[in-house]
């Protein structure tokens, strides 16, 4: 959060007072380094307790009065935009001091990569780590995980299964920025099964201007039904496309690959075969060649085995160039989202 490397101190339920109002942030963490010392306040929520503006912004103003560094929040609020924070607050009062917001999603993925990972090396510590993480675990600790699309999701999800959903309906939008929560689930679920940093793909255009990149999304979700994301595995050929057909009740999660650039179409179907030696057989191949117009051929792994000739369009003047795997589950009837 910008701190610099020194000396840390932390205290809990420092009290403040802010005029007539008596103020008792949860935390509070100084740094000191040299004749530098850095500030922040902590304020956390556990269990279904979402972060409330009107405290935050109270403690910002406690921040900027004495110059304190940063304030972090910390709750199961888990937000779409890596650096965004959850509660909306004027930009002239975020702006005073930096803040910051983890998700016990967070902390909880963090401790599990550093004990997979064994990169605690001191046995106290290491023990230590493995008690935090315990505790975490435990019903009654109020770190829970992303497990809920909000109480408008049934209402949408059935607006939308129906196509009568509207790009205006505040419920649509409710959904749109829930769904791009649960795509930053996904990577952190994803990080603790393969102990490294799976992250969600979030676009340009998404950093710079989050309202109006979630509009455009609600509009399109109105149009096509669909909610879309991505997470990026590292080592992985490329990112994993995730899209939620809610007019079908399905899931889609396709990765999109680039084919060799020399050999006939027949090669470089067959290249894809040995890279999917162990891929379950229903998964869809489907091709994109050049100067092609529409959708390529489309068959499932256990075809294109029998016939790799079958993925071919005409052997002519098409060239290969890319290959679609993709695979669905019907998972969107429930009231919950499924992982």
């Amino acid at each position: 959060m910008g701190a610099p490397a020194g000396r840390l101190s932390t205290f809990i339920e420092v009290p403040f007072r802010d005029g007539d109002t008596s103020l008792r942030p949860d935390g509070l963490i100084q740094v000191v380094f040299g004749h530098r010392t850095w500030t922040a306040l902590v304020e956390v929520k556990t269990g279904r307790h979402d972060l409330i503006p009107g405290q935050i912004e109270s403690y910002l103003d406690v921040a900027r009065k004495r110059k304190f560094d940063a304030l972090l929040t910390i709750s199961n609020q888990v937000v779409a935009v890596p650096g965004v924070h959850p509660v909306q607050l004027p930009k002239v009062k975020a702006q005073a001091t930096k803040l910051h917001h983890l998700s016990w999603s967070q902390i909880r993925t963090e401790a599990l990569m550093e004990q997979a990972n064994r990169s605690v090396s001191d046995p106290d510590q290491a023990w230590i780590l493995a008690e935090f993480i315990r505790y975490l675990e435990h019903p009654r600790s109020g770190a829970i995980d992303f497990d809920d699309m909000g109480s408008s999701w049934v209402h949408v999800r059935d607006r939308a299964h129906a196509g009568t959903l509207h790009p205006q309906d505040k419920a649509a939008t409710e959904v749109a920025d829930k769904f791009g929560g649960l795509i930053s689930f996904v990577a952190l679920q994803l990080s603790r099964e393969l102990g490294t940093g799976v992250r969600p793909m979030v676009p340009q255009a998404q950093l710079r201007d989050p309202a109006k990149y979630l509009q455009q999304a609600v509009s399109d979700f109105a149009g096509t039904g669909q909610l879309r994301g991505a997470v990026r595995v590292p080592g992985a050929v490329a990112p994993m496309k995730i899209t939620a057909d809610l007019r079908a009740g399905l899931i889609h999660c396709a990765v999109t690959v680039p084919a060799p650039r020399e050999g006939r179409s027949t090669t470089r179907v067959n290249w894809l075969i040995r890279q999917l030696k162990t891929a379950p057989g229903q998964l869809c191949i489907q091709t994109s060649a050049a100067w092609q117009r529409g959708q390529g051929q489309a068959r499932t792994l256990n075809e294109v085995r029998s016939d790799p000739r079958s993925l071919i369009d005409d052997p002519g003047p098409w060239i290969l160039r890319r290959f679609r795997a993709h695979r669905g589950g019907q998972v969107l009837h429930r009231s919950r989202p499924a992982h």
